[in-house]
């Protein structure tokens, strides 16, 4: 800034540059929302309706099929038997794992072609949205360790219930998942301004969130 108060030439191209990194970022931020989304959920669908379940069909959020209500009620209930007369429960299983290995797909394609192709800000936002969905199940993972007994909903947690396998097996891969590709991803974003770029695709998901499950998803796939 200058001694009369306004601002000289060298400041203003770079407050024009960082305008245009946070506009950018952030708009690819939200846009980030319906790909992941999608491409988890369509994990889970394919598989309901590869194996020919009733009614399978896919949802802004979720995928589900005729009687899907019933199953999961049964299941909270601890109550495999009567989850079976709704639906195969290794069926359940293996549509819900699915959606798991969906996202490290997206994950593992985001780096693949950021590192092969070009470090596109959709890529790298899908990337780390992808793997933040970890967090509902390292939330459920930890409350025991705080003497809470609250049954998660994430699909980690489904897993245990409907397989046996302790939630912290199904946790790991999806660790191995947020702390490679977090790491590998952060080194595209632009040096010189990564905190404003960081900063700005951080709130562009957030907002994408908010549109895809407050308007535009119920709006398309309600």
């Amino acid at each position: 800034m200058t001694a009369d108060g306004s601002i000289s030439d060298s400041v203003q191209p770079a407050l024009a540059s960082r305008k245009r990194i946070a506009l950018r970022w952030g708009l690819w931020g939200v846009l980030s929302m319906p790909p992941t989304v999608l491409l988890h959920e369509l994990g889970h669908f394919l598989v309901f309706w590869g194996l020919g379940f009733p009614g399978a069909a896919l949802h802004y959020g979720s995928a589900g099929y005729s009687g899907s209500g019933d199953f999961s009620r049964a299941v909270m209930e601890d109550d495999l038997a009567a989850a079976a007369e709704v639906a195969p429960v290794w069926g359940v299983a293996t549509a819900t794992a699915m959606g798991l290995v969906a996202t490290y797909l997206v994950v593992f394609a985001c780096c693949w072609l950021c590192a092969k192709w070009k470090a596109h800000p959709l890529l790298i936002a899908m990337g780390y949205l992808s793997n933040a969905r970890i967090g509902a199940a390292l939330i459920a993972l930890a409350l025991p360790i705080f003497g809470v007994t609250a049954r998660g909903r994430c699909d980690e947690c489904w897993l245990e219930r409907l397989t046996g396998i302790p939630l912290a097996v199904w946790v790991l891969p999806g660790v191995v998942s947020l702390v490679g590709a977090g790491i590998f991803l952060w080194k595209y974003f632009p040096r010189e301004n990564r905190w404003v770029a960081v900063t700005a695709v951080v709130l562009g998901m957030g907002t994408g969130v908010g549109v895809w499950a407050g308007f535009l998803g119920p709006l398309l796939l309600p």
